[in-house]
């Protein structure tokens, strides 16, 4: 991140928290748990590995399947 955009993410940051500010009372109130905020971010967290690993299994399958290919396309050896 360059300079200027630390300096405008810092004045985004600025921004919303003078927004928050001005709310209400009725808007500050947590309609979450911490407990179930860190569940929920764990459960995102477990989906996220999952498809990172889905990911990779389908990388590697597609590459064997290019091998695959490419050994069809040469034919056999022996002959």
């Amino acid at each position: 991140m360059s300079r200027y955009e630390r300096a405008q993410f810092f004045e985004a940051l600025l921004e919303l928290r003078e927004a928050y500010a001005v709310r209400s009372d009725f808007d500050r109130r947590s309609v979450i748990s911490i407990e179930d905020a860190i569940a929920y971010s764990e459960a995102v967290m477990a989906a996220l590995d999952i498809e990172a690993e889905d990911a990779l299994v389908l990388d590697e399958l597609e590459t064997l399947r290019i091998l695959a290919q490419r050994t069809t396309a040469m034919g056999d050896p022996r002959d």
